[in-house]
């Protein structure tokens, strides 16, 4: 299979549609950014718009052979346009602007479509002809040998009552010199099988060293699949721009034409890997921020929030392809896959992912416990920020407060003694324990006071950097069974002894906890 040309138009097409167009110097920096991305062609202004696009046009022009000189192996090859109304004088302007680049091209271009012909150009359909034949034999007589000449029946699109003419108009233009076609669909109307049935025909009617080019708006949404599809029946130059920026809603987005080419198993030139730091540059610079859903780039894209994609994204999330994402997003360069974020419509294995990858690893059935808790006050508060969820889950699993069998009990260390002062279903009691250490007090208390449990294991460590506010802190980890059920209770506190104490009491609340459905937890002190 071919490869795919890739042919930007952010400098020309979406620059002229921003509230502020760039200046020469900032027309270089995008610039910059487009040969690191390693596109194949540039389209750098309209030279006869201003003489400001004149001059950023020459002076791109005149970088790129700089930059050649000394071996960028991407200015070497790339093409430098600039873009001409059918007219001598504006194609003449045209190569005065691009004519030092390595390889310049000088793109033309006339309305062919009824509604333009009539309405617009207001002349003879046979001088429309003559008029587009001689701007791009006028082309072909500047670039010589050198450079290429592009030429786009503007408005192609609309040409549906007149193809057949538009199609002999193409074949004499092609025998005039364009080396290269282009068909724009100035404004999308209609569904993207009727634009490519047209590009089909004018690939089988063109000689096969032509190249067939499209140029897609995106008024409806769906110039993606146009230049997709497109390719797929004999296109190779695909215009495109960086953010799908250009007037009204924008031209096709380069990132998703080639992501979705990419996927479709076809190589290209194009450095994939710098898409996502282009396109917040391009947002940056342009001052148009990046819709939050926008495909590939959007801020939320990689957000899962209910429960059914969260389990599918957690079950898939090392692997290239996942259960609700498109690719591995590190082909685009973006750091992350997905991300859990937990709603009222959020299930067990959102807590479960989120606790881990922030430093407790709890257990799914743990997991399962504290969801309910967090729906409810999701239910209220709204999305639930991965801290307010630590603070939860701190406050009901580690801080132990709440409806318990176990409650205020104070811990008071003695000479090989521990005097335990509690609420046990809500009658205060108190009782001295001997023992070697806290643990063993507090298991030998449970079991004095009709509560047995077993030790099965005990872990001491600190609470991971990850949680920003507890960092470093004393991290109670212990396994408790009783009647078959085993649970693990955890604590948290800068006092090891009053983390241990919440761990043990803990995970006996949860073992012995009155009612359904609620955590069985208890408040320590020392």
């Amino acid at each position: 299979m071919r490869k795919p040309f890739f042919y930007d138009i952010t400098l020309r097409d979406a620059n002229q549609a921003l509230a502020k167009p760039w200046n020469t110097d900032e027309k270089k920096i995008v610039f910059a950014q487009l040969l690191k991305l390693g596109v194949q062609g540039v389209e750098v202004g309209f030279p006869m718009a201003s003489e400001m696009d004149f001059e950023s046009s020459r002076e791109l022009a005149l970088l790129t052979a700089a930059l050649a000189d000394k071996g960028d192996k991407v200015a070497e090859v790339v093409s430098i346009a600039g873009l001409a109304r059918a007219k001598k004088e504006d194609v003449q302007r045209a190569w005065d602007a691009v004519k030092d680049a390595p390889h310049p091209r000088i793109h033309t271009f006339l309305a062919m479509s009824p509604l333009s012909i009539e309405n617009v150009l207001q002349i003879p359909p046979e001088k429309v002809r003559q008029t587009a034949i001689d701007a791009v034999s006028y082309a072909r007589e500047l670039v010589g040998d050198k450079g290429d000449v592009e030429f786009s029946p503007e408005h192609f699109g609309d040409s549906i009552e007149n193809f057949d003419w538009v199609l002999e108009n193409l074949q004499l233009i092609v025998k005039a010199g364009a080396t290269t076609i282009n068909l724009p669909n100035t404004v999308e109307r209609y569904r993207p099988m009727i634009l490519v049935e047209m590009v089909k025909k004018v690939v089988d009617a063109l000689p096969k060293n032509i190249t067939i080019s499209v140029h897609n708006h995106n008024d409806l949404g769906m110039a993606t699949a146009s230049t997709v599809e497109s390719y797929f029946v004999g296109a190779t130059q695909m215009e495109c721009a960086l953010n799908g920026l250009g007037e009204r809603s924008g031209n096709t987005n380069m990132y998703e034409v080639a992501v979705a080419l990419h996927n479709c198993g076809v190589e290209m030139d194009l450095k994939l890997e710098e898409i996502y730091e282009t396109s917040l540059l391009v947002s940056k610079w342009s001052n148009v921020p990046i819709y939050s859903k926008a495909p590939l780039i959007g801020l939320d894209v990689i957000a899962h929030r209910s429960g059914i994609h969260q389990d599918g994204a957690a079950k898939t999330k090392n692997m290239k392809k996942g259960a609700y994402r498109p690719i591995d997003y590190s082909l685009i360069g973006r750091s992350e896959n997905d991300i859990l974020e937990f709603t009222s419509q959020s299930g067990k294995t959102a807590v479960y992912e989120i606790l881990n990858k922030n430093g407790y690893p709890v257990e799914l059935e743990e997991a399962a416990e504290l969801q309910p808790v967090l729906k409810e006050i999701s239910e209220k508060e709204g999305t639930l920020p991965h801290s307010r969820i630590l603070e939860i889950f701190r406050e009901k699993c580690c801080n132990l407060n709440g409806r318990l069998v176990f409650q205020t009990i104070d811990v008071i260390p003695e000479e090989n003694r521990f005097v335990f002062r509690f609420r046990k279903d809500g009658v205060s009691q108190e009782e001295s324990i001997s023992a070697e250490g806290p643990i063993e007090a507090a298991l030998l208390l449970s079991r004095k006071i009709g509560l047995p449990v077993e030790l099965n294991s005990y872990k001491q460590g600190v609470v991971s950097d990850l949680d920003k506010m507890w960092a470093g802190r004393a991290l109670s980890e212990i396994n408790l069974s009783a009647n078959g059920k085993s649970v693990i209770g955890r604590g948290v506190s800068s006092d090891t002894l009053v983390a241990n104490m919440r761990a043990v009491f803990g995970g006996i609340n949860r073992l012995y906890r009155a009612g359904s459905g609620e955590l069985g937890v208890a408040g320590v002190k020392s």
